[in-house]
């Protein structure tokens, strides 16, 4: 009873596999999750020893810049466009800043608003700015032709 049920996920599973984007996203998240992890340890870590929570955003913006534009050009969005590395990378750096815009608003609403603590802005930043990112990545920076 439980062997069909399993088959009929599995087939299903891979007919969504089987588009592109699906496997951009399984792949983005993949990386996405590592990516975020890492630049909000460098955040949290930053933040820990006092240092000022835009600061805090600076530091932990370039440590996934570096990782993500080499992991998201080379993995996740390997079937995307190949349009030459550096209009990929000014969009990628676009994207990002629009990021990084988006991380610091969340930090203002939470910490400087809201006067919460400066890790309160990680759950935002974890969830909410890689949607985003996501799409404009998807669709923008690494887009087929």
């Amino acid at each position: 009873m439980l062997r069909p049920l399993m088959a009929g996920h599995a087939r299903k599973a891979q007919q969504l596999l089987a588009h592109p984007a699906s496997r951009q996203l399984v792949r983005y998240i993949i990386a996405g999750l590592f990516v975020t992890w890492l630049a909000t340890s460098v955040f949290s870590a930053l933040v820990w020893h006092h240092v000022d929570p835009f600061l805090a955003n600076v530091g932990s913006t370039a440590v996934g810049l570096c990782i993500g534009y080499f992991v998201h050009s080379r993995w996740s969005f390997r079937e995307g466009g190949n349009k030459g590395e550096a209009l990929q990378l000014g969009r990628f750096l676009i994207s990002a800043g629009i990021a990084f815009a988006i991380n610091n608003l969340w930090i203002w609403l939470t910490v400087k608003q809201l006067g919460l603590p400066p890790l309160a802005a990680t759950p935002l930043m974890m969830a909410a700015t890689p949607i985003l990112s996501f799409l404009l990545n998807r669709y923008w920076v690494f887009k087929a032709h």
